[in-house]
């Protein structure tokens, strides 16, 4: 009898354990699901600020949109920032934050060097979009503004977390 309680209280541990292990593993899903597409960069399906010129540029058609960053890129080359300058930046930020004493003055200034740089990118970016809408007619404006509206309206992410993009 002793034999069989002990045998009947293993299977009872085997039974509890894989039960709590698959509910934590469905907990882990669902809240994971919901971190993905309720996490704070999509609450209320607006624009982020630093997403604010990016509806712009995708109401674009993408062969469009793909011209401009070309032409950008080509036309301000001895502007423009790769992106291992922009690491260069990021690791300068990460060797000031582990200095002893902290030197603020030094945090200051990377902050400053990586504002100063996207700025400059999106100025560039602004003007070249600029240009372009002032080479539409009013009818092509138009289709651009309806474009526009209906990706402001609908929001900006979708399933994946990725952009919506519209021709």
């Amino acid at each position: 009898m002793a034999a069989m309680k002990s045998r009947n209280d293993k299977i009872l541990r085997w039974a509890l354990g894989l039960s709590l292990g698959t509910n934590l593993l469905i907990v882990g899903l669902v809240a994971g699901t919901a971190y993905r597409f309720s996490a704070p960069h999509m609450a209320g399906g607006g624009y982020n600020m630093h997403e604010y010129g990016t509806p712009y540029l995708m109401a674009m058609p993408s062969e469009r949109r793909r011209e401009i960053f070309q032409d950008v890129r080509a036309s301000n080359a001895d502007k423009f920032v790769t992106k291992a300058a922009r690491r260069g930046l990021y690791d300068q930020a990460l060797a000031t934050l582990r200095t002893d004493p902290f030197d603020i003055d030094a945090m200051k200034q990377v902050l400053k060097e990586q504002r100063t740089t996207t700025l400059n990118v999106q100025q560039m970016v602004q003007d070249a979009w600029l240009d372009e809408i002032a080479q539409m007619d009013k009818a092509s404006r138009n289709a651009y503004a309806d474009r526009l509206q209906a990706m402001l309206e609908r929001g900006p992410m979708h399933g994946g977390g990725r952009m919506k993009r519209d021709n």
